[in-house]
């Protein structure tokens, strides 16, 4: 039987950390999974975690543990916040160890992200039946300078949420206000919070801007010296072609200058003056390590597949390819073989789907290895 009191939190980076501190603040029990031993052993015996920020406290993180199914048994809600270019390599773990009814929700799950996890989950011969679902954006601004030490500057507000199956989004974000009241709110559909992906819009191309000081391991802050008038304007011009490809598939999401009002409450005139006006960014310094999860995480799983998602709607987008083409140079690797293409995901499925969701009518999404829908036999129109 589930435990309605356990939240499992996947991943010890500085969201996981975050998440499982606070909710044991909230009075939860949390369990974390770290992906090997070295990385247990590196919190403190006691597992006590101290918080500072938005709250200020020391709480104690029950389980921490490289076995995933030690980590998930009985729990409730599953707050997976592992880089999203990881999610297929945590979805095979998951698999074996998933119990009937459990909610697994992707924090965030970037573009596609539900679909990507489904697909991965089925090939890995998952057959219990668990709500699925993703957020826009992961829930805190955070940081963990240390381990089991948790500075959380901000709860964001207003974060969009969805279950792959729309009519299990009800379900799912009472379960989510129950951890983080007042947090998140219901999308519409997956495919709201798939194309209100702002990470791939504030991250890859500041860090290819100022590649030279991460380069170096300048201490510099991110967002208030890292993004000038001129790196701003021309993540409006990405931001512009992310609205674009939306709109192709019928969804209207939010600009990036409307996202930091609706979850900051910035103020501005502009998007570069937004960014500066951002209390929760004040602080935040921008990464010293070359590979660092603002390239390697945003761009497969955010502008790779706006990219693709572009190009089977028949519409251009010349400044995320530039953007994705730059950081394969730079790394020397080619983004667009390794992200999240037409060769992991099915984009006549996703754009037959958004349409049909747009329409009012999208059936069940439910993990059925058997369920398909096409247009053609379903005879919808957009």
């Amino acid at each position: 039987m589930l435990d309605q009191n356990k939240v499992a939190v996947i991943s010890t980076g500085n969201g996981g950390q975050s998440i499982a501190a606070y909710l044991a603040f909230r009075g939860f029990e949390t369990s974390l999974y770290a992906r090997e031993q070295a990385r247990v052993a590196m919190f403190p015996k006691d597992h006590l975690f101290s918080i500072e920020g938005v709250v200020n406290a020391r709480e104690k993180v029950g389980t921490i543990s490289n076995e995933m199914a030690e980590v998930i048994k009985d729990a409730h809600v599953i707050m997976v916040t592992t880089p999203t270019q990881y999610h297929e390599s945590i979805a095979k773990q998951l698999a074996p160890c998933l119990q009937e009814g459990q909610i697994v929700v992707l924090n965030p799950g970037r573009t596609f992200g539900t679909y990507a996890f489904k697909r991965a989950l089925e090939k890995a011969g998952c057959l219990q039946h668990i709500f699925l679902a993703e957020a826009e954006t992961f829930i805190f601004a955070c940081r963990c300078e240390q381990p089991g030490q948790a500075s959380i500057l901000a709860i964001k507000k207003n974060v969009l949420v969805a279950a792959h199956d729309p009519s299990d989004t009800p379900f799912v974000l009472s379960k989510l206000d129950r951890l983080f009241p007042e947090s998140f709110q219901a999308a519409r559909n997956i495919f709201e919070t798939s194309f209100s992906n702002i990470g791939m819009i504030f991250h890859p191309l500041p860090v290819l801007l100022n590649i030279t000081r991460v380069e170096k391991k300048e201490a510099f802050l991110y967002y208030k010296e890292g993004i000038t008038p001129l790196v701003a304007t021309i993540l409006e011009e990405l931001d512009h072609e992310r609205l674009e490809v939306a709109q192709a598939y019928a969804t209207f999401p939010a600009t990036a200058f409307e996202w930091l009002n609706q979850h900051y409450g910035s103020l501005g005139e502009t998007l570069y003056e937004r960014i500066q006006n951002t209390e929760a960014y004040a602080h935040i310094l921008a990464p010293t390590d070359l590979h660092t999860r603002y390239v390697f995480e945003d761009v497969q799983t955010g502008l790779v597949p706006m990219y693709f998602a572009g190009q089977f709607a028949g519409v251009q987008t010349p400044a995320i390819l530039a953007a994705i083409q730059w950081a394969s140079a730079v790394y020397q690797q080619d983004f667009l073989q390794k992200g999240r293409n037409d060769l992991s995901l099915d984009f006549n499925q996703i754009h037959a789907d958004a349409l049909v969701a747009a329409s009012g009518l999208l059936p069940s999404l439910r993990m059925d290895k058997n369920f398909e829908l096409t247009i053609s036999e379903k005879n919808w129109t957009a």
